[in-house]
C-alpha cells in the first residue's frame, strides 16, 4: 500500500500534523525512558498528548469474538469518559474495538504503530486512522514510510506497556501478540489485568492463563480503577454508578442512525446498551434502528440483539 504522503527523514511537522520528537526534548513521553532501550525519538500525527498520565492501554487478539469487541468497546468507552486516554495498537479486533470506544465517548485515544506513520496497517482501519489523526494520536518509532514487519510488533507492544498505567488484555490467544504486551508491562511494573473469557474460545485462553497466573479480573471499568489504586469513594469511581455516569458522559454528534452505526461498528449489543452509549431513548433506539433494518443496514439477532449487516 503506498504512504499517504512523501517519507521525510527530518524533524518538524508537514501540513497534516506529522511530527517528530526526539528524545530529551519537550513532547517526549518520560515513560518510555523506563524502557531498556527507549526510542532515539518519535513520529506523532493528531492532536493528543504523548505525555500525559492518564493512560491505560486495552489489547487483544484480532481474532476477537463478539464478546471480546463488545468488553474493549464498553472498557474504553468507559474509561475514556472519565477522562483515561486510551492505548491500543490499531489493529483489527479488540484494539479496533478499543479506539472506537474511546471516540465514540469524545475521550482520548492513541493509536501505536508497528509501521511507519504515513502508512495505514491494516487497509481495513483506514477511517479509524484517519479519526486518529483528527481526534487522538497516531505514534510510532519507525521511519514514516516503513512497512510493518514480524519483529515490528512485538517492538510496537513495549512502547504501548511502556505509555500505560496499565494493560488490560480483553482476548488473547495462546500466541497472541497482547501476551507480549502483558509481558513488558510486567517488567516496567504496571498493573496486568485481564477480562475472562469462556474456557473453550480460543480466543480467551491466553488471557485466562494471564488470570491463572495471578493477573487481576476485570469485568468492569471499576475494576480497573480499583486496580489502580482508585478506592469506591473516590469520585471518579463513583462516576462509574450507572446514575451518575450519563451525566459525565459527552453526548456522541450526529444523527441517531449515524451514533448507532458507529456503536456498532464495535460488534452486535443490546438494545438498551446501544440507545445508552448513543444518548438515544430506547424508543428512539428502537425506531431509528427499524429503519436501520428496513434499510438493509442493520440485522436483529436473538434476544433482541443488533449488528451491522456484513459484519460477521
Amino acid at each position: 500500500m503506498a504512504p499517504l504522503s512523501p517519507a521525510r527523514s527530518g524533524a518538524g511537522a508537514d501540513p497534516v500534523g506529522k511530527r517528530y520528537v526526539r528524545r530529551g526534548r519537550p513532547g517526549y513521553p518520560s515513560r518510555l525512558e523506563h524502557l531498556f532501550r527507549p526510542p532515539g525519538g518519535i513520529w506523532v500525527r493528531g492532536p493528543g498528548d504523548p505525555c500525559q498520565l492518564r493512560m491505560i492501554a486495552i489489547v487483544g487478539t484480532r481474532r476477537a469474538t463478539d464478546y471480546g469487541r463488545r468488553m474493549a468497546h464498553d472498557l474504553a468507552f468507559d474509561l475514556a469518559g472519565l477522562g483515561w486516554t486510551i492505548v491500543s495498537g490499531l489493529a483489527t479486533g479488540i484494539d479496533a474495538a478499543a479506539h472506537r470506544g474511546a471516540l465514540a465517548a469524545e475521550g482520548g485515544t492513541i493509536g501505536v504503530l508497528g509501521c511507519g506513520i504515513d502508512r495505514v496497517y491494516p487497509a481495513s482501519n483506514r477511517h479509524l486512522y484517519e479519526a486518529l489523526a483528527r481526534r487522538g494520536l497516531l505514534l510510532s518509532e519507525f521511519p514514516p514510510d516503513e512497512r510493518p514487519t514480524r519483529l515490528s510488533f512485538p517492538r510496537r507492544n513495549r512502547i504501548i506497556a511502556a505509555l500505560s498505567q496499565a494493560v488490560v488484555v480483553v482476548q488473547a490467544g495462546e500466541r497472541s501478540g497482547a501476551l507480549i504486551t502483558a509481558d513488558h508491562a510486567l517488567d516496567l511494573g504496571r498493573e496486568v489485568l485481564a477480562v475472562p473469557g469462556a474456557a473453550d474460545q480460543p480466543a480467551s485462553r491466553g488471557s485466562n492463563r494471564l488470570l491463572r497466573d495471578g493477573a487481576g479480573v476485570v469485568e468492569t471499568a471499576g475494576h480497573i480503577l480499583e486496580a489502580l489504586g482508585l478506592a469506591n469513594g473516590d469520585p471518579e469511581a463513583r462516576m462509574l454508578q450507572p446514575d451518575l455516569f450519563a451525566a459525565a458522559t459527552p453526548m456522541p454528534a450526529g444523527a441517531p442512525a449515524d451514533r448507532l452505526r458507529f456503536h456498532l461498528a464495535a460488534g452486535p449489543a443490546p438494545l438498551e446498551d446501544l440507545a445508552r452509549r448513543s444518548a438515544l431513548s430506547v424508543p428512539e433506539a428502537l425506531a431509528a434502528l427499524s429503519e436501520m433494518e428496513l434499510g438493509g443496514v442493520v440485522a436483529t439477532l436473538p434476544g433482541h440483539r443488533f449488528e451491522l449487516v456484513g459484519k460477521r
